[in-house]
């Protein structure tokens, strides 16, 4: 534990050093290359549940949309694999910070955003914040053109790690995570914001909080969405 602010120290130096480098081919120059966005966006399933947009070629909405009815839907801009999958890997684990900017305007270019009143970002725990050094979420939230919302999301309660666990013991571990602080949100339209949505449990339980204190609806905007297969929605997940 002691070399990561190390990691992190040398990352600030790589970074103000060396011009960006795709995460997805190497080149010089971007950290998301326009042949690599090309890529991504190839990579996105084009059959999709129309409610929690993962891939889904059946009839209506998947199954894995039953435990997220207080979302009113779930939009994201690429699959999580290949080139969107590393991006968000070297953001929350390479440390790079400065990668959300770029990763914010793909989320721009690619999703609506014009029915969206304020963006919440899904927070972290703040021990996860301190290992990190900042908050993956409000990093592509500050990149996105949507006012913030007049209060925020707190996580009070730090939970054990969603790998490997089936979608009903997500919601579980998730349960009472969650406080939202500040003025009432008096029926806007919350985009709630996310590097990437897996099962959709923890988008859930923020937006439960989140209706709580008056907002009209909440859709959950990522920069990728993990689909997994499945015909129940409590099959476990991929990660």
């Amino acid at each position: 534990m002691a070399a990561l602010p190390v990691r992190r120290m040398l990352r600030l130096v790589v970074d103000a050093l060396y011009p960006p480098q795709c995460v997805g081919c190497g080149r010089w120059g971007d950290f998301l290359c326009p042949r690599c966005l090309a890529r991504a966006d190839a990579e996105r399933p084009q059959a999709r549940c129309g409610h929690c947009d993962a891939a889904w070629a059946g009839e209506g909405f998947c199954p894995r949309c039953l435990p997220l009815s207080r979302l009113a839907a779930v939009r994201a801009a690429f699959e999580f694999t290949g080139v969107a999958r590393r991006a968000v890997h070297q953001l929350k684990y390479g440390f790079t910070r400065a990668l959300a900017e770029p990763m914010a305007a793909a989320m721009t270019a690619r999703l609506d955003l014009s029915t969206y009143d304020a963006a919440v970002p899904v927070p972290i725990h703040p021990s996860r914040q301190r290992w990190r050094g900042f908050d993956q979420a409000a990093e592509l939230a500050r990149g996105l053109p949507l006012p913030p919302a007049p209060g925020r999301l707190r996580r009070i309660r730090k939970t054990r790690s969603q790998v490997g666990l089936s979608a009903a013991e997500r919601r579980r571990n998730l349960a009472g995570a969650f406080v939202y602080e500040g003025p009432p949100l008096s029926g806007l339209r919350i985009a709630l914001i996310d590097d990437v949505v897996t099962s959709g449990a923890t988008a859930a339980e923020c937006a439960a909080v989140l209706l709580d204190a008056g907002a009209a609806q909440v859709t959950a905007l990522a920069f990728a969405r993990a689909s997994y297969e499945t015909s129940l929605a409590d099959a476990p997940i991929r990660e």
